[in-house]
């Protein structure tokens, strides 16, 4: 039989090694956690960066606000929520690139002569607009590469489909479309497609963009009901 003063220093022992144990779990977790903070901040900077790239030398405003006026389609309850505005939603520009061996293979004219088919316009500062039957526009179609505009006959080997789901209402559609003419242009001039950070856009990197527009969707749907 243990005595009083055995039975005491063994509880003190075992409470010491639980603190002990206690401390080593708190400082791996610590650790482990901002490893994990440390690899987010570095993505978010990377594609902050990739995507102020395109921002820079145009208006926010004129290029991705919602339109005043809404189609048929609209309801009352959207043209009353100013989804662009709510602090909800964070804005966050989907690209997909295209890159030929071509040098100077895309220009104006071989661009304008694929959008046929399509409501496009010609912004003045040197980008194509892809729009609907509104003139609401949809998402731009920029130069790749410096000066990133199509002006006084620029052409490239390299152009940026450039798509802000907060500008438009269906952005699963929008990115659908966004998709299907950036298809039928790499098979037009056998040009690669490239994600954002201009690696190969892959089937899953497709899916992952697409349920990115998926998600702005659901979002806006929530704010409206």
């Amino acid at each position: 039989m243990f005595n009083l003063a055995e039975i005491l220093t063994l509880i003190i022992g075992l409470l010491l090694a639980l603190v002990f144990i206690d401390g080593i779990r708190r400082s791996l977790r610590g650790r482990a956690s901002s490893l994990k903070v440390d690899l987010i901040d570095s993505e978010e900077i990377e594609r902050s960066d990739f995507e102020q790239e395109w921002l820079n030398g145009y208006d926010e405003k004129d290029n991705f606000e919602i339109p005043e006026e809404s189609s048929n389609e609209i309801t009352e309850e959207f043209e009353e929520i100013d989804i662009s505005q709510s602090s909800s939603l964070v804005r966050q520009l989907l690209i997909i690139n295209l890159s030929s061996g071509k040098e100077n293979i895309f220009s104006y004219d071989s661009i304008a002569s694929l959008l046929r088919g399509y409501p496009f316009s010609f912004d003045e500062r040197g980008y194509f607009s892809v729009t609907d039957g509104d003139d609401h526009l949809l998402f731009n179609i920029l130069n790749g590469k410096n000066p990133g505009t199509f002006l006084e006959g620029t052409s490239t080997s390299d152009i940026a489909f450039v798509f802000d789901p907060l500008s438009v209402l269906s952005p699963v559609e929008v990115f659908d479309l966004m998709y299907e003419i950036s298809q039928a242009i790499s098979e037009s001039f056998n040009a690669d497609l490239l994600d954002e950070n201009r690696n190969v856009l892959t089937k899953q990197m497709l899916v992952h963009m697409r349920q990115e527009a998926q998600e702005f969707q659901r979002q806006k749907l929530a704010i409206v009901s």
